[in-house]
């Protein structure tokens, strides 16, 4: 089995199970770690087949229209 960088591998998670991706963007958000709010924006806009620089209202819309 071929190795992904993280980032895919959580790409990939998130596009399979965009429920599971809402849930994990409401913690991260409740957490407050801008750092890791942008990783998380980063791998979802791979998932999701956006470009670089994605919002966090990027994020909400495309998560609540799946």
């Amino acid at each position: 089995m071929k190795d992904l960088p993280h980032d895919e591998a959580m790409a990939e998670q998130f596009h399979a199970d965009p429920a599971y991706a809402a849930e994990l963007l409401t913690e991260v958000r409740r957490n407050g770690d801008s750092a890791e709010l942008a990783i998380l924006l980063r791998q979802m806009a791979k998932a999701f087949g956006q470009d670089e620089g994605w919002s966090l209202a990027d994020a909400e819309r495309k998560l609540l229209s799946t």
